[in-house]
């Protein structure tokens, strides 16, 4: 079965000169200033979510017993992690001072908020599991055997 090729090899220029109003009159189909006007809400709803985010990363850095592990955590959560040289959560949590679980704890609240709660588009993986895996061990906390299993284990 041959490769089918596309309809040209030339790029779509209507795609190359159209502006973002043009674009968005075609996909809404709507006239040019009600584009206009659907992009400029569009920008100001993001304007203003990004400024309610940046305020509650503040307020949670000022509120923090931690601060230092909190920004460390939030780098993390960002992906910025590899600024710090580290090559994993455990590495940063002993340079910290603080367990592995407590900096893991702050990664994937940073993570959380970040995202707006539990939505994979903001799934940075370099330091982290993936976001199923978490749903995955609460279930494993949770389940009675598995607790028994595990209780058992102390006991000895």
């Amino acid at each position: 079965m041959s490769k089918q090729q596309p309809d040209s090899y030339e790029p779509d220029m209507a795609a190359l000169i159209d502006t973002a109003e043009e674009i968005a009159a075609d996909e809404y189909g709507v006239d040019l200033p009600t584009a206009m006007r659907i992009l400029s809400d569009r920008q100001d709803v993001v304007r203003r979510s990004q400024a309610e985010m940046l305020a509650k990363v503040i307020g949670l850095l000022l509120q923090s017993r931690n601060p230092n592990v909190q920004v460390h955590a939030l780098a993390i959560a960002y992906g910025m992690d590899e600024l710090n040289g580290a090559h994993s959560q455990s590495e940063v949590a002993r340079k910290l001072g603080v367990t592995r679980a407590l900096m893991s704890h702050y990664v994937l609240g940073w993570r959380d908020l970040l995202a707006g709660g539990i939505v994979v588009a903001f799934d940075n993986l370099t330091f982290r599991k993936r976001q199923g895996t978490r749903k995955t061990y609460a279930k494993s906390a949770t389940n009675p055997i598995i607790q028994a299993k595990l209780q058992s284990k102390r006991n000895k």
